[in-house]
Formats: structure tokens, C-alpha cells, sequence
């Protein structure tokens, strides 16, 4: 029977050493923040200083309760004609806002070419046909982005000079008034309350 050489203690040491050295655990290196820092902080909210602003702040809240339980009591037909006239309560999201009001009312006051938008789908089902056709539908719907730009910054211009300011940009009020222009009247909602040639 062969015995193995018999190794030095220094070395079987530093080999055990190499061995056995656990590894260390690494944290996330920061400390987890308390509750009062991570949450999110609200803004201050005073309170009434009179009776009268009491009153005043609890005749606000009971009728925006009011008018919520109003909205859900509502039949659907009694919703959609309070959207046909208007009010403010019941418009979605898209819709408020006095800078949205002013371009329905350009929109429903002016004759644009964007109303004649629907007779030209049929333009668009012959141009997949015709090849050539295709240039003239790139080039009305070129002429459509310019008049929609157009009439958002006239919608822009007049509504800062009403309002003090514009809610939105002239590229986005301009796409709202003309997802609205090349509908037929009787199809808008809310109700067009312009007739063409009024003045806004």
C-alpha cells in the first residue's frame, strides 16, 4: 500500500482558508425610507375661516354629490340628451373646458372642407383600385392636417385673448375640431349651438 506524501501545514491551511472563506451578502446600500417620505404628500388644505364659507364649501360639495347621483340615476336616453345639450355636467373629459367650447362653436359656424371629408371615402375605396388616384387622396388628406393646424391656432389666438390662456396646444385643438368638422351636423355631440355665418 502506497502512502501519499505529506503535505505542509502552511499550504493545506491557505487552501482551507481559499475554501472555507464565505461569501459575503450585499444589501440594497441604502436605507428603506419611512412611510412619511415615500408617501404622497398632499397639498394644504385650509380650512373656512367664516360660517359663510362653510356653508359656501358644503353647498359645493353637496352639489357635486348631488349631481353624481343625479348622473347615475339617469336612464341612458336622459344622459345622452343632457350630452346633445351641452352640459357641462355630463360632456366627457375631451369635451370641457372653454377653449373645447369655442372650437365647436368655430367649428359649427364656419364651412370648412373638412365637412365634405365623408364624400371623399368613396374616393379612398378607388384609389386602392386606380393607382393613380392615390396621389390625389395623399394630397387632400395633406390639405385636411393644414386646415385642421390652421383652425387650431385661430382657436388658440382666440381663446387666449378671451380666457387669458388656451387649454392645450394649436396641433391638438386643431385635431379636435376637426374630428368634429367633417361629422354631419346632426351627428355631433354635444348639439351644434352655432348656426353657419354666427360669430363667436
Amino acid at each position: 500500500m502506497k502512502l501519499l506524501p505529506r503535505r505542509n501545514a502552511e499550504t493545506t491551511a491557505d487552501v482551507v482558508t481559499d475554501v472555507v472563506e464565505p461569501a459575503t451578502v450585499v444589501g440594497k446600500g441604502r436605507a428603506t425610507p419611512k412611510r412619511r417620505d415615500s408617501a404622497v404628500q398632499r397639498g394644504p388644505v385650509s380650512a373656512p375661516k367664516t360660517r359663510k364659507e362653510a356653508y359656501a364649501r358644503q353647498k359645493q360639495v353637496k352639489a357635486a354629490k348631488g349631481a353624481r347621483q343625479t348622473a347615475t340615476k339617469m336612464t341612458a336616453q336622459q344622459r345622452r340628451e343632457a350630452l346633445r345639450a351641452g352640459d357641462p355636467a355630463f360632456l366627457p373629459r375631451r369635451d370641457q373646458g372653454p377653449t373645447r367650447k369655442l372650437a365647436r362653436d368655430y367649428v359649427d359656424s364656419h364651412r370648412m372642407f373638412s365637412n365634405y371629408l365623408l364624400v371623399l371615402f368613396p374616393l379612398m375605396v378607388v384609389s386602392y383600385l386606380v393607382p393613380a388616384v392615390q396621389f390625389l387622396v395623399l394630397f387632400v388628406f395633406f390639405a385636411l392636417l393644414v386646415e385642421w393646424y390652421l383652425t387650431g391656432r385661430r382657436v388658440h389666438r382666440l381663446a387666449v385673448e378671451r380666457n387669458g390662456s388656451a387649454q392645450g396646444s394649436a396641433l391638438s385643438i386643431g385635431f379636435y375640431a376637426g374630428s368634429r368638422a367633417y361629422l354631419l351636423r346632426r351627428w355631433r355631440l354635444p348639439a351644434p349651438q352655432k348656426a353657419l355665418g354666427d360669430t363667436i
